[in-house]
């Protein structure tokens, strides 16, 4: 019965051809046939397997038999496919590649881009090992810009130059390449109009090209330059030709071609070798090989299990060409001992070359069954369908997963089992199994996306792992590439997928909180524009990360006032412990209890569900701070006061250990007892600081940067400070009766009589190495200084800078904070001098960075008076950031263009 299935199919199939008529379904052909729904359905899916049937995944779904379609003359690279359109398109150019929607995609957007760039493409070095298929991905790119976008004309030339040929002869390659005049040189006859003149309006592929010696690649610059040339022998006459260059090389271009050459090549492809392509279209391109062998020789051709194994776990070299070489081999021998008159060629194990039976790893012997036994007639295996048919999957599994819980909330899970499965194979693939493209796209997505999460994560107290960022920045590479090619069935599914989200917005507020702020950043930094299943899926990933967050029940937070008294206890006590047991809220000494509470309740919004709250502060006006906390509802909530390091210490170790909270606060309490010492004539530390106008963390991160430029570990401490309380208190602050501080460093001058300052933008300009050496001197001698000033030369880039201290892209918010200031300085009329232009920039970036973050700056002066005396500045600003803020979605607050008159008045 099995076989008659197949014989209707191939009948209906070839009468019919690939249409939706009700004869290719499962129902009709049950009732045809007398059988189940299930029997047909299995034995289908048993054909789909062995590569006999094909599958069109519409509704209803359609079978069709492979044999009577190929006849039709379809050619067919899937088992499965989404549409009809899909099944009967005809593949052209690039889409004849096996790996255009895989390993090869990043390589073929690449090469379209330089065919496709007008007015005549650009210059392309496709740079890979031998066999990698260097060749026939420049043959289809010259097909690419014939067929798809016509632009070039149907009798424009592919011209071919292998460069080796004249490894030793570069004259006659020149004279070649060029053209030459009648007599240029012994031989030359007559005129040759050369190669670039043959391949005009066309493409000339210079293959190999590091054999070409560095005064042939110079002849190149003018043309590359300017489309014209001199012939061998004629240097009155100018010639011209609009020729398409492509270049090819198997070695690393930087070390066998001039820089002057690269610089003019604006795109080099990156192709990948077998090895470094998945296991499924090593399959593809095995069954293809033995496709065309088998056209070649007039026989179908089929292999044994074992031999076809080896095959596929065997390295051999040569890559694609090498395989296609050993395929060719092994029909040879097999050719040898097969009867003329037989209509198959059987491939076994001893037909294959002895070289690759030498490379062949070991083959774990096992009793064979039949199925082993069994020769295979190799098609195309099943692979992903046109767009990715995976990431689709776990779209519809999540779609499915919502509306099996609609059908009853009160016993079906939102996020079950089975979705959590899908989720996890479709990460395995990503990981794994799909080969990853040399892109530096990738690797600007994984450090953006590092960047965006340590952030955020930061902010919720939540911990993500390297391999969960790896893995995002991956979903993120993927879906950027595809996402275009399954709008449709966004748009398909998309009130079902507003349902979805309102479903989860109530069920998970904190998830999508978190998410949403994420999806933001990548949007405004990657320019991915996230849709509502993909943002989803991001937030499945905040509940794992939460439900792994969930075994710590109980919040620390120590409040102290000071600039850093209570970071400095809790950072001290966390590494003591070496886990984060406290966090900590610094606060100014004439801070009010409101103020602090509201600060306390921004911060536990932040945070998971827990059970215990444990307040450790330092005076009695915060021990009443438990009334004004707006989370209170089945949450205890303990409160120590007179905190210190070996207090914290000891709460945190109990805290940890999973103590009785009550007994344990109560025995760390009655254990701490102060103790008296007086010593006279201490002798201050050595200090250098680092401020920032608008805040310590921007102090923080343009430290890092001095420390990386030290050359050797000095006698000082290096600290980060408070710019508003230096320019309160100057010289009476505390920080100076307990250090002696040598000088600061920063965003804007504090003013401190006696103590120099060095302003970031003299590092970035190099304008006050001097003053440098001066500060410095104590410190470091004058070999060590040429080292630090050379090292601050090379960290303290403005493009480094801004992507230092920010999440942002550095290049794009430069682009919009150089408009900034060009528009301040024309309506001001007050040209900035470069070392104020450049505080300017680093002072816009972080304020960019600080409204996409909500992180408004803490005043230091009256608003109110300010908005009195100054609306006409304050509605400038606004006029200018205009575009800024409907770029990034953000709008300017006072207090920021408080700080941006302080810095224009204090550097004009």
């Amino acid at each position: 019965m099995r076989e008659k299935l197949l014989e209707l199919l191939a009948k209906y199939t070839t009468e019919q051809g690939p249409v939706p008529l009700e004869c290719f379904t499962a129902s009709y052909l049950a009732n045809e046939l007398s059988l189940s729904r299930n029997s047909i359905s299995q034995y289908l899916n048993e054909f789909i397997q062995e590569n006999k049937v094909v599958k069109v995944n519409s509704r209803p779904v359609y079978f069709f038999e492979i044999g009577a379609l190929e006849k039709r003359g379809i050619e067919l690279e899937n088992s499965v496919f989404e549409t009809f359109d899909d099944l009967t398109m005809k593949k052209e150019d690039f889409d004849r590649l096996i790996g255009y929607r895989g390993s090869l995609s990043h390589a073929i957007e690449q090469c379209k881009a330089a065919m496709c760039y007008p007015p005549m493409g650009l210059p392309i070095l496709l740079n890979g090992a031998t066999g990698t298929g260097k060749s026939r991905i420049a043959q289809t790119m010259f097909e690419y810009a014939q067929e798809c976008k016509h632009i070039l004309p149907k009798e424009s030339k592919f011209v071919v130059i292998n460069c080796s040929e004249y490894a030793n002869n570069p004259e006659l390659l020149t004279a070649n390449l060029f053209g030459h005049k009648k007599g240029a040189y012994t031989g030359a006859d007559k005129d040759n109009p050369g190669l670039i003149q043959l391949a005009d309006g066309g493409v000339l592929f210079l293959d190999e090209v590091h054999c070409l010696k560095a005064e042939c690649q110079e002849k190149l610059f003018l043309f590359m330059d300017k489309g014209v040339y001199h012939r061998v022998g004629d240097n009155e006459n100018w010639f011209h030709s609009d020729v398409r260059l492509v270049f090819a090389t198997t070695e690393n271009p930087e070390d066998v071609l001039l820089k002057t050459l690269l610089r003019r090549i604006p795109i080099i492809v990156k192709i990948p070798s077998l090895e470094e392509r998945p296991r499924n279209e090593k399959a593809a391109l095995l069954a293809l090989i033995f496709k065309e062998e088998s056209k070649e020789i007039g026989k179908t051709i089929e292999i044994s299990s074992l031999a076809y194994q080896i095959f596929m776990d065997t390295s051999i070299p040569g890559n694609v060409g090498g395989l296609v070489n050993s395929v060719k081999a092994t029909c040879a021998n097999a050719f040898l001992n097969n009867n003329l008159n037989d209509e198959i060629l059987e491939i076994h194990v001893y037909n294959l070359p002895e070289y690759v039976l030498q490379l062949a790893p070991v083959i774990n012997f096992r009793l064979q069954d039949a199925k082993d036994k069994k020769m295979m007639k190799l098609s195309f295996p099943y692979q992903a369908n046109p767009y990715d048919a995976k990431l689709i999957a776990v779209y519809g599994k999540m779609l499915e997963s919502y509306r099996r819980y609609l059908e009853n909330p009160l016993t079906n899970k939102l996020l079950n089992d089975n979705l959590q499965q899908v989720i996890d194979q479709y990460s395995d693939y990503l990981m794994y199994d799909r080969a990853q493209a040399s892109s530096p796209n990738i690797e600007f997505t994984k450090k953006i996306t590092d960047k965006i999460f340590s952030i955020v994560m930061n902010r919720y107290s939540l911990k993500i792992s390297n391999n969960d960022i790896l893995l995002i920045s991956r979903y993120l590479s993927e879906y950027a590439r595809l996402s275009h090619e399954f709008k449709n069935w966004i748009n398909n599914h998309l009130q079902e997928i507003n349902d979805f989200s309102e479903v989860l917005q109530m069920k998970f507020p904190r998830e999508y909180a978190i998410v949403t702020e994420i999806v933001d950043n990548i949007g405004i930094n990657l320019d991915i524009e996230i849709d509502e299943m993909m943002k989803i899926r991001l937030m499945l990933v905040i509940c794992d990360l939460e439900k792994n967050e969930s075994a710590n029940k109980t919040v620390a937070v120590i409040l102290c006032h000071g600039y850093s008294t209570a970071s400095s206890i809790a950072d001290a006590v966390n590494k003591m412990l070496n886990e984060n047991i406290f966090d900590a809220i610094d606060m100014q000494l004439d801070m009010s209890v409101d103020k602090i509470t509201n600060q306390l309740n921004d911060y536990l919004k932040m945070k998971n569900y827990f059970d215990d709250l444990v307040l450790l502060v330092d005076m009695g006006s915060l021990e009443e701070i438990y009334k004004g906390i707006k989370r209170i509802p089945n949450v205890n909530v303990s409160i120590i006061n007179n905190i210190n390091t070996k207090l914290a210490l000891s709460i945190g170790s109990k805290i940890k250990q999973g103590a009785d909270l009550s007994k344990s606060l109560e025995s760390a309490c009655k254990d701490n007892v102060s103790q008296f010492k007086y010593i006279q004539n201490r002798a201050k530390k050595k200090a250098i600081l680092s401020v920032c106008a608008t805040g310590v963390g921007a102090a923080e991160k343009i430290l890092d940067l001095f420390k990386k430029s030290l050359p050797v570990p000095i006698d000082a401490e290096i600290l980060t400070y408070d710019y508003n309380k230096l320019v309160e208190n100057g010289k009476e602050d505390y920080i100076f009766e307990r250090y002696d501080i040598s000088f600061i460093i920063g965003t804007m001058n504090p003013y401190i009589d006696e103590v120099p300052f060095i302003a970031i933008e003299d590092l970035v300009l190099n304008s006050d190495m001097n003053e440098l050496k001066k500060v410095t001197r104590e410190f470091c001698n004058d070999d060590e200084f040429d080292i630090l000033k050379q090292n601050i030369i090379k960290n303290f880039t403005l493009n480094n800078i801004v992507n230092h201290l920010t999440i942002l892209n550095a290049e794009k918010v430069l682009d919009d904070v150089e408009y900034l200031v060009e528009q301040m300085e024309e309506h001001l009329s007050k040209p900035l001098l470069p070392a104020s232009k450049v505080g300017l920039y680093v002072h816009l970036s972080c304020l960019i960075e600080r409204l996409i973050l909500k992180n408004e700056v803490q005043l230091i002066e009256d608003p109110v008076d300010f908005i009195e005396q100054h609306e006409d500045f304050i509605n400038l600003v606004r006029e200018i950031f205009s575009v800024v803020e409907l770029n990034y979605s953000v709008e300017i607050p006072v207090s920021e263009i408080i700080y941006i008159f302080n810095y224009i008045e204090n550097y004009l």
